[in-house]
């Protein structure tokens, strides 16, 4: 059995015995009826859900051409709808809008575990720290932090995101194709060969600022919560060239030859445009819960277990959250020595259905049995967001009394993920036109990725029991939505007990 394998095997089991976490959220979903399909005219709205909410990070990618889609100047010698459609639409609208939210609900986060653990000695009668270290960044430790303490903080992270799935978010090349069948009578000409190629520069900006705290319910046992602040700022420019692959003019039946109608303005060689569409987005991401549990403990080593669950409490077409609810349940091994410290992390993450794992304008675009496009504007179409097994490997280095090194790798395989991928557009070979071209493009699909990351950073005592924390998180592959160097900064603090 390959690893792949298992892991389907592993999430169709979670997929089961997450349903009762989910129960109720299943109870207070809608159900979705979409409206009979159209067929796709002048002026039909193919944004659907968008359509008024330009400003939404979540759509500038659906927004970017306006409400109506890519279409052309109507010219009047030749009167026709130019609208440009095609698998781009849903490669926009769907493929790389899901491919970037879906990932933003995996991005690793500053684990909330406090710097300072303590357990109970009976001989003195109070509570001794029974670490030297403090504690790794992005990963948990075996030990809790004892009956009554209490610890809180906050960090900042910073993300601007350069590419996904080692295509670079500043070039993404889309092609546009006619739709089909403009023609006399919805009769099919010539010109329909031609398309617009685009190259796009998608700007993605997130600012995350996190609270949190960890309580010792018992010296076994705490509950920690994380609470992100967000700041989303998208924006996408696009440079559009309309590309004459049936040639200068085009010839009716009957009717003679005409001048090619595809151009952007009244001027007939108009065949460049710049589009843009920006969003911009603020306010309480998914909240996660937290219980840890220890299990086993030695004279220096311990086993812990926990379970995480992430609520859909972020506005999910916003891209503050997941829309989804999130379930991890998670093992970590660790050894506690007098200046190194290692760990293990293993755990693995069921994601429930969100709007950002299908197409949140809940408008499909297809053709029927003439051939005529058509369209159909609903509900946003909710789809499975990509469960992950994640492994953390890593280590915590105590440099002096107050100051430790953290260094980690961390590893995620998610199962079923929404993918970039680098394509080519064949255009076709019309007498007296271009001929046969293959322009760059991308298409979508689903695959299992395995991601991964180096994270080194450190931790230190400024006076007290407070703790600056600062680390930096870097990518070890391409894969995702990635960029090259992700820092974090924060401040924490530990007191109580009894």
């Amino acid at each position: 059995m390959t690893r792949f394998t298992l892991l389907k095997l592993l999430d169709a089991y979670f997929r089961r015995t997450a349903s009762a976490f989910l129960l109720l959220a299943t109870f207070t979903t809608p159900a979705c009826f979409g409206q009979a399909a159209q067929p796709l005219v002048p002026g039909t709205v193919v944004t659907g859900q968008c359509h008024g909410r330009e400003g939404a990070p979540g759509c500038v990618l659906p927004n970017l051409f306006g409400s109506t889609g890519l279409t052309v100047f109507a010219t009047p010698a030749f009167p026709h709808y130019a609208h440009f459609i095609g698998a781009a639409q849903t490669t926009l609208n769907q493929t790389l809008s899901s491919a970037i939210a879906t990932q933003l609900a995996v991005l690793p986060i500053i684990s909330p575990s406090s710097g300072y653990t303590y357990k109970y000695d009976s001989e003195a009668g109070a509570f001794v720290r029974n670490t030297t270290s403090f504690g790794p960044i992005y990963a948990e430790r075996a030990e809790t932090v004892g009956r009554g303490k209490i610890s809180f903080g906050t960090s900042y992270q910073r993300f601007r995101f350069s590419n996904i799935d080692g295509i670079d978010l500043h070039k993404v090349p889309v092609v546009f194709s006619h739709i089909a069948d403009t023609g006399p009578g919805s009769s099919p000409v010539t010109y329909e060969a031609d398309v617009i190629q685009t190259s796009n520069n998608i700007n993605l900006n997130i600012d995350s600022t996190m609270l949190y705290g960890t309580v010792g319910v018992t010296n076994r046992l705490d509950i920690s919560v994380a609470i992100p602040i967000v700041s989303v700022r998208m924006g996408v420019d696009s440079d559009a060239t309309i590309v004459r692959v049936s040639g200068p003019t085009f010839t009716l039946p009957d009717r003679g030859t005409f001048a090619n109608p595809h151009q952007f303005t009244s001027d007939p060689n108009s065949l460049t445009h710049s589009y843009f569409s920006n969003g911009n987005s603020s306010g309480i991401g998914d909240v996660s819960v937290r219980a840890k549990v220890a299990v086993w403990r030695g004279p220096s080593m311990g086993v812990s277990m926990g379970l995480d669950v992430r609520t859909p409490t972020g506005n999910a077409r916003e891209l503050l959250g997941s829309g989804a609810v999130g379930i991890k349940p998670f093992v970590v091994v660790s050894k506690a020595g007098k200046r190194f410290s290692p760990h293990i992390n293993l755990g693995y993450q069921w994601n429930g259905r969100s709007i950002l794992g299908r197409d949140l304008t809940g408008t499909t675009v297809s053709e029927d049995s003439t051939g005529i496009a058509m369209i159909q504007n609903g509900p946003a179409i909710k789809g499975g967001l990509p469960s992950q097994l994640s492994y953390t490997v890593g280590a915590e280095v105590g440099a002096t009394k107050g100051l430790t090194l953290a260094f980690d790798y961390l590893g995620q395989t998610l199962v079923n993920a929404p993918r970039v991928f680098r394509d080519s557009f064949p255009t076709e070979d019309i007498p007296g036109g271009t001929g046969t071209l293959r322009l760059p493009t991308v298409s979508g699909g689903r695959d299992t990725a395995v991601l991964s990351s180096g994270s080194a950073g450190f931790k230190y005592n400024l006076f007290g029991n407070v703790l600056l924390t600062g680390n930096v998180l870097f990518r070890l592959d391409n894969k995702g939505l990635r960029q090259d160097v992700m820092p974090l900064l924060g401040l924490s603090y530990a007191f109580g007990g009894r």
